[in-house]
């Protein structure tokens, strides 16, 4: 016979039973652990962050929505709503579940020196390429308004009436030779 037969066996003690099956799963609940301590809790407490500076928010705050939008806050409207500057002169109304980031907060008016806690890199980083595409565009909007607009250019309809008007070289009596054209004249 190929294969042999397999018996179930019997656990000698009732303990053993509850000590294998612990055995078992001990993998599984160390992962969850570990999925816990590494990914879970720590979106926790940035979510907890986000949430109290969200409401702590006011005039002058740099924020980036959801939908990554890089606004200046206005104004305050209600406990759900805020009022953004997105560009000079132009203002939305965004809803604050929809604000992911904080960039910057501006100093108190009161206070002259640096502020008590320090910006983190990306926050450094994502506010110094808002400052050089701020200056950039400024720069090509300025740029773009001293330009003088120049004349349009011939179109091929022009540049084809303008061909035929030129003289040739050739004259009219006298056929043009045609290089890749060769006759036999074996006969």
């Amino acid at each position: 016979m190929l294969f042999s037969s397999a018996f179930a066996q019997t656990a000698a003690g009732g303990g053993s039973d509850f000590q294998a099956q612990l055995v078992q799963f001990a993998p599984l609940i160390m992962i969850a652990g570990v999925f816990y301590f590494l990914l879970i809790r720590p979106q926790q407490q940035r979510a907890k962050q986000l949430k109290t500076a969200v409401a702590a928010l006011r005039r002058g705050d740099k924020i980036v929505t959801a939908g990554g939008i890089i606004a200046s806050i206005s104004r305050v409207i209600s406990d759900d709503e805020i009022e953004a500057e997105i560009a000079p002169g132009v203002k939305a109304r965004i809803l604050r579940s929809t604000i992911t980031t904080i960039l910057s907060k501006p100093e108190p008016a009161g206070k002259g020196g640096k502020s008590s806690e320090p910006k983190d890199v990306t926050a450094k980083l994502l506010e110094g390429e808002i400052n050089e595409i701020d200056a950039t565009s400024d720069a090509n909007m300025t740029a773009d308004s001293s330009k003088k607009r120049r004349p349009p250019t011939k179109g091929a309809a022009a540049k084809a009436a303008e061909a035929e008007t030129k003289p040739t070289d050739t004259p009219a009596d006298e056929p043009a030779k045609d290089e890749s054209v060769k006759t036999d004249k074996t006969n």
